[in-house]
């Protein structure tokens, strides 16, 4: 089985509770940080703001969108493929 086959066999232990087994108490969640150039968290900052107005919140944080953006990106066959191309390329 190849390396990338044992990360998605534990990802899905884990999603179902088998890993951590049955009775565990539930962990903590776990911090995951990033690196962005100042440009680019400037635009995604703003586009926070103008979102957290549509949406009629008092803001939206960058944590919010990440959330959103992992939720999304598990979900969705044809986005993690999007995703995995453009790492291809990086």
């Amino acid at each position: 089985m190849s390396s990338a086959e044992n990360l998605r066999t534990k990802a899905a232990r884990i999603a179902d509770g088998r890993e951590l087994g049955a009775s565990s108490p539930p962990r903590k969640p776990v911090r995951s940080t990033v690196d962005l150039p100042a440009g680019q968290h400037a635009r995604l900052r703003a586009w926070c703001g103008e979102t957290a107005v549509e949406l009629g919140r008092a803001r939206v944080t960058t944590q919010d969108v990440l959330r959103a953006l992992v939720d999304l990106l598990l979900a969705d066959k044809t986005l993690a493929l999007a995703i995995r191309d453009e790492l291809e390329v990086r």
